[in-house]
């Protein structure tokens, strides 16, 4: 009897276990960050999940950049490659990562908010300022603040384990890439608006990305977003939050539409402004 209790109890702690989520290492120029994918275990979260571990199997972020970090809003990555990671930025290193089939959103019907420490995928901009919530591939966002406004648009699929790299990363020195003759002058590319340099002047950049194996980095990983949603559920029932900026719906581009050309310079730079940012 006590071999078989101790069998049923073996079985249900592999299965409730948080070890049996998945967790990616992101290898960054400035440390590590670990994200969690589907942190809630929701089935409908399967092709965030699968797209994200496609991306990461593939290398397709090895030795991409970080190319947007608004202070108080989203980091964001995974679009670009870098051959030349210092600035001035160049045409190939604006390279888009290749991109396999878009995935189709789903916002809101999971629960998740756009909350601190969430992540969501980028999507690209549709007619009249409106997202495509089905263009999503490679690049994805770290919430910074409460940007529950996103939550229409944007579907949670994951989330940071512990943000200190991340905050390292939004404490550098800050460019302005939008007005880059690169790009062309006023081009409103706001994937392009505040991109993180290193002390040493070079772009920060993702050495490699790959899915954790050890299960007590797995637990620990998983603990660290329980305990971040956990406070961040708390201060919303307290309240706190943020009300939505300017043109907020198509506020994260992805790559393969980051140019707004719609928006218009003046109704960019009135949105920009709306924004703290850190140089």
């Amino acid at each position: 009897m006590a071999s078989r209790i101790g069998i049923a109890l073996a079985i249900f702690l592999g299965i409730a276990s948080p070890a049996a989520s998945q967790v990616v290492r992101f290898e960054t120029s400035i440390g590590e960050f670990d994200m969690v994918l589907n942190p809630t275990n929701d089935p409908r979260l399967q092709g965030h999940v699968d797209n994200m571990l496609l991306y990461v199997e593939n290398g397709a972020y090895n030795s991409s950049w970080i190319n947007r970090a608004d202070e108080g809003f989203v980091l964001q990555m995974g679009g670009f490659y870098s051959h030349t990671l210092r600035p001035p930025l160049t045409i190939e290193s604006t390279r888009p990562v290749n991109a396999f089939a878009p995935i189709q959103g789903e916002p809101m019907i999971t629960g998740l908010s756009n909350t601190p420490g969430t992540v969501s995928l980028a999507l690209p901009g549709g007619a009249g300022g409106t997202t495509n919530q089905d263009g999503g591939t490679s690049s994805f966002f770290v919430n910074l603040a409460d940007n529950t406004f996103l939550d229409a648009d944007f579907t949670v699929f994951a989330a940071i384990s512990e943000m200190t790299v991340i905050n390292q990363i939004m404490a550098l020195m800050q460019v302005d890439r939008t007005t880059d003759p690169v790009f062309g002058a006023n081009s409103g590319n706001l994937a392009f608006a505040d991109v993180p340099l290193q002390t040493n002047g070079f772009q920060v950049f993702i050495k490699r990305a790959f899915v954790i194996d050890d299960a007590m980095s797995v637990a620990r990983a998983v603990a660290g977003v329980e305990s971040t949603m956990a406070l961040s559920a708390s201060a919303a029932s307290a309240g706190s939050g943020s009300s939505a900026p300017l043109l907020a719906s198509s506020a994260v581009p992805e790559p393969a539409n980051m140019i707004i050309a719609a928006w218009g310079v003046g109704a960019l730079l009135s949105a920009r402004r709306r924004r703290p940012r850190c140089r």
